[in-house]
């Protein structure tokens, strides 16, 4: 699984209007965005039997800068 495959689905435009109509769209910038938390969320869900770790590991592979994420929660 990597970040593609959900985004097809759950497009960003359909996550954000979703966290923005309950008040959880950012504020700031952070190092994990609230559409890749959502995002994250929807792995671990999908793959409750796996560790965190390779499911973040997995899902973020090939995101310029994700290895500061395969570090998270740190």
């Amino acid at each position: 699984m990597r970040i593609g495959i959900p985004t097809k689905v759950f497009t960003a435009e359909l996550i954000d209007a979703a966290t923005a109509k309950h008040g959880r769209a950012e504020r700031r910038r952070r190092l994990l965005p609230a559409r890749l938390v959502v995002y994250s969320v929807l792995a671990l869900s999908l793959f409750a039997r796996e560790p965190y770790e390779e499911v973040l590991r997995v899902l973020t592979g090939g995101i310029p800068g994700s290895r500061a994420l395969a570090s998270w929660p740190g």
